[in-house]
């Protein structure tokens, strides 16, 4: 099935809310890393295994209440070999429940190298003329930067068609300094980027009307969001920026068409972190905090929607 009919598919039944796994170390369960410094030391193997633990017991709590899983890649590449170890299981875990797995990866090359990012995140990877080998990571979605230019994106959008999976470029990013190059230009740069996006997305419209490319706006720019959301209705939009970023959710109803659809609102800490707002000194429970904020969350956002 084409992403873009999976993703409002998948909205239609659990509502837009994408949970980030974004596992910062600081705020990890206190319990969990003594746990496994106990078993293994203070080692890159024993935070691995408290980063997947932690991940596998968020997953199994809000299965019945969010669709789509963020991973962001930063966090388990700081680990080395182990904490890659820890994103491909819990890409695996994600995926055996059903969430719909975007990689937070911001991925992008010149085109011959933007080809093995693209390949080995969302298709197969081509060895010799006849020979191939299916995706590693097995991603249903990523996120790339387009500063290389259309040829750099490119192999990102072709791989993608070839497996039905999605593509979300950064566009109007949530950082303060973002507009410095983002702004430039008498069509703003962000602007030309969704432009691009939707040219290419003409080729991967799904039945739902919308382009299994996206592109990423952060809710910290309500208007730009709701300029760009005028502009390209038929665009998926990955909306970072709430919570601990700052964004008004108020704002959020500009990133929905009309309809109701469109948009994937993707909230980290303040989901997952959410048992700190207890003082619960070793995070015990931390799952079901978990699970109350991201039905708070779901539930605000239907609010929007109506």
């Amino acid at each position: 099935m084409n992403f873009a009919d999976q993703a409002i598919k998948k909205t239609q039944e659990k509502g837009p809310l994408v949970v980030g796994l974004d596992p910062h170390f600081q705020f990890l369960p206190p319990y969990l890393w003594e746990k496994w410094v106990e078993k293994e030391g203070k080692t890159w193997e024993a935070l691995s295994h408290c980063v997947l633990e932690f991940n596998s017991l968020i997953l199994q709590a809000l299965t019945s209440v969010a669709g789509f899983a963020k991973i962001q890649v930063a966090f388990y590449e700081a680990l080395g070999v182990p904490g890659m170890i820890a994103l491909k299981e819990t890409i695996d875990e994600a995926r055996r429940k059903d969430f719909i797995v975007i990689l937070d990866g911001k991925r992008n090359d010149v085109a011959s190298t933007a080809t093995f990012y693209a390949q080995g995140y969302l298709s197969q990877l081509e060895i010799g003329k006849r020979l191939t080998l299916p995706s590693f990571w097995n991603v249903d979605a990523i996120t790339v930067s387009p500063y290389l230019g259309e040829d750099s994106l490119q192999p990102f959008f072709e791989e993608a068609k070839k497996e039905d999976k999605g593509v979300f470029v950064l566009a109007r990013t949530t950082n303060p300094s973002a507009p410095f190059i983002q702004d430039v230009g008498e069509e703003k740069v962000f602007v030309r980027v969704a432009r691009l996006v939707e040219k290419w997305g003409e080729e991967v419209m799904g039945e739902s009307g919308f382009s299994s490319l996206g592109i990423v706006i952060g809710a910290t720019y309500p208007e730009d969001m709701r300029f760009l959301r005028e502009e390209f209705p038929s665009l998926l939009f990955l909306v970072p920026g709430i919570g601990a970023q700052g964004g008004d959710f108020s704002s959020l109803r500009f990133a929905f068409r009309k309809d109701g659809e469109g948009a994937l609102i993707t909230i980290s800490r303040d989901i997952i972190f959410y048992y700190q707002k207890e003082k619960n000194d070793k995070g015990w429970g931390f799952e079901e905090k978990a699970k109350e904020r991201a039905i708070f969350y779901q539930e605000r956002l239907r609010e929007i929607l109506k």
